[in-house]
């Protein structure tokens, strides 16, 4: 009798082995697909994603201070180390070694083969189209590495930052544009953006008041990681209904990058310029915002009447775009 139990046990345990080995061979399957390939399946949900991916879901309970800290002026001194003065072509970076203290810097492949692990993603075109939309790619799919690297950000964790590195600076470089070549047959076949956004972000009840004091009409702040909004298409809020968040922002972004005064700068681009039907706007990290308004809080119920009915009070803050960042050596040139 206990033999013929084990073995149904080890029956058992052989099923669901056999179970997981074929879900994992189709994720490997599914992460393999090369970029372009993956946007033809992904690009309807990439056009919703920046509704649960607008930035920062809230919900751990050092929400508070994780706003607070969110609200910058400057960038740190560890954002300047792993960020603003990495140079991937450097000879001299040594080899990551995890902290504390931290020292070095992984590789390319090496930040995103946890997230990425077929070989056919360590397969980088030259520096171009191509190469750009394999990051927005990666950027986009959800593996967790969008996630992972904003929460290095936010955190100014200099282990994460110097591990996320490589790919930070592939991202940033989506971002970037020599000013005088803007809209330019020599440029870049993109642009910045310039219209009307939104961004949601889920607060918990209990802390939504709070965190929504933090912005008052006329603070300018920054926010340390990557920001995603979703175009407003009518231009006055209403783009984002049924809003996911219980802290809303509407966003005016008009700058001009060619009256800024500088060379070079990091500015907003619509993500459809590389995965088709998107309607993400990612914004680089420290972008400055002003709070220009705000809407009277709304209290809204939804499935009214039914048994998960439920309340919940919104509140929206309207911001404009007033500086964008520009590289660190001309950033200090500027202040």
């Amino acid at each position: 009798m206990a033999d013929r139990g084990m073995d149904r046990l080890r029956g058992r345990r052989s099923a669901i082995a056999r179970v997981l080995v074929a879900l994992a061979a189709g994720a490997a399957a599914l992460v393999g697909l090369w970029p372009q390939a993956a946007s033809l399946f992904l690009a309807p949900i990439s056009a919703a994603r920046p509704l649960w991916r607008s930035g920062a879901r809230l919900r751990s309970p050092r929400v508070l201070m994780r706003a607070v800290e969110a609200l910058v002026k400057d960038r740190s001194d560890v954002f300047i180390k792993c960020v603003e003065e990495y140079d991937p072509e450097d000879p001299n970076n040594e080899e990551f070694e995890e902290g504390p203290p931290a020292s070095g810097f992984r590789s390319l492949n090496e930040a995103i083969r946890p997230y990425h692990p077929n070989p056919e993603w360590m397969i980088w075109p030259t520096p171009g189209f191509a190469r750009e939309q394999k990051i927005c790619s990666m950027y986009t799919l959800a593996s967790g590495l969008f996630q992972d690297v904003n929460k290095a950000l936010r955190e100014d964790n200099e282990d994460a930052l110097r591990r996320f590195a490589p790919f930070i600076a592939e991202l940033r470089q989506v971002l970037k544009f020599k000013v005088d070549t803007i809209c330019k047959p020599e440029g870049r076949k993109c642009k910045p953006f310039t219209g009307n956004l939104l961004r949601g972000l889920d607060v918990p009840l209990d802390q939504v008041d709070e965190v929504a004091k933090l912005y008052k009409e006329g603070t300018e702040f920054s926010w340390q990681g990557f920001t995603s909004c979703q175009v407003d298409p009518e231009g006055d809020g209403s783009g984002l209904w049924p809003f996911d968040g219980n802290l809303n922002f509407v966003i005016k972004c008009d700058v001009d990058a060619a009256k800024l005064g500088t060379k070079e700068v990091y500015a907003p681009v619509r993500i459809s310029r590389f995965l088709g039907d998107s309607n993400e706007v990612l914004f680089p990290p420290h972008t400055k915002f002003r709070v220009v308004g705000e809407r009277p809080m709304e209290k809204i119920v939804e499935n009214e009447g039914s048994y998960d009915e439920r309340r919940r009070e919104v509140h929206t803050r309207i911001l404009e775009v007033v500086d964008l960042p520009t590289p660190w050596a001309e950033q200090q040139k500027r202040k």
